[in-house]
């Protein structure tokens, strides 16, 4: 899977924010096709093709890239796709010009689905999930289910080992990091780096930015990825009171555009020379940002940021960053 992936220090970003506190990036948008979802897929994938599954049955909203990668990777191992492309916020989005869609179809996705239908559990619970398993198995396939986002109990088991990697690399860099932040969306990154780095007695904040849903409404998500992650590895988990989420950099629904998105696109362009995307990293890095010049990161603090990659999205919503 081309791990460890690179830690980065980000010297010219830090000094822009005036200098006093030390970011540095986990480049996981480095990942083959290009972000984070793969290091849950790789065990969600591992567990279809045990099961003898022969199409992958998958879902989520046009902007993430997770059905992407689904369907790179099941036409390296050999198996059909199928996807259903959810609307999350804005129904009036426009899939026929969507550049996900364009690489879908290159790909060979088997079937392409299109769902307004509101999320309310499981990708498997949903009505449309279950007849595309039906069709396939009347015509003697074995579809596998594979959750949305990757996010499942096993799915986070990728983040998991993602916190003892940054463990490793940072003990090797001489750093001691006080605070992770990371987009705060289906749950199972956040949730899992919070299992990784409590199983492994290393103390530091993982704080999360809210790019899906309000506060209450996410932190219900949290609880549940935690819970249900915990009892799969079976351990206790950390305590619920180490789960921080932030909505004041989400703006007004999920994909859409903010001024401090737009500000932290551009800062990290010209500072760094690295991409963020519009609907998950680049909303992350505003929070970061956020959190630096109201204080609630203090000065002196070692931050590590979790890049999830995403960067062809960008391109679908060039005409309302509007960045000069």
């Amino acid at each position: 899977m081309h791990c460890p992936t690179p830690l980065q220090k980000l010297t010219n970003l830090s000094k822009a924010l005036g200098g006093e506190v030390e970011i540095y990036m986990k480049r996981d948008d480095l990942l083959p096709f290009g972000g984070n979802k793969l290091r849950k897929l790789e065990f969600l994938f591992h567990e279809a093709l045990a099961s003898g599954a022969d199409t992958i049955i998958t879902g989520s909203t046009f902007q993430c890239n997770h059905n992407l990668m689904a369907l790179f990777l099941a036409n390296i191992e050999g198996l059909n796709t199928e996807l259903i492309m959810e609307y999350w916020s804005d129904h009036s989005y426009q899939f026929q010009n969507d550049r996900n869609k364009h690489l879908y179809e290159f790909g060979g996705a088997s079937r392409i689905e299109q769902s307004i239908e509101p999320i309310k559990g499981p990708l498997g619970d949903m009505e449309l999930t279950r007849q595309m398993k039906a069709d396939l198995e009347v015509v003697g396939k074995k579809p596998y289910i594979l959750a949305r986002g990757g996010t499942s109990p096993l799915g986070n088991c990728g983040y998991v080992l993602c916190a003892e990697e940054i463990i490793k690399q940072a003990k090797a860099m001489d750093i001691d990091f006080d605070t992770l932040v990371c987009p705060s969306g289906t749950g199972g990154t956040q949730m899992g780096l919070l299992i990784g780095f409590d199983a492994a007695e290393y103390a530091i904040d993982i704080l999360g930015i809210n790019v899906f849903q309000n506060k209450q409404a996410q932190i219900k998500t949290l609880y549940g990825a935690l819970d249900q992650t915990a009892h799969f590895l079976g351990i206790e988990g950390p305590d619920k009171d180490t789960i921080f989420c932030y909505e004041e950099y989400y703006g007004k629904a999920y994909a859409q555009p903010t001024d401090e998105l737009k500000e932290a696109i551009e800062l990290l362009a010209r500072t760094e020379g690295i991409m963020m995307d519009p609907v998950y990293s680049g909303k992350t890095m505003a929070g970061l940002i956020g959190l630096i010049r109201t204080g609630e990161i203090k000065k002196g603090s070692k931050v590590v940021f979790i890049h999830t990659g995403g960067l062809n999205t960008s391109y679908d919503y060039a005409s309302v960053l509007e960045i000069e």
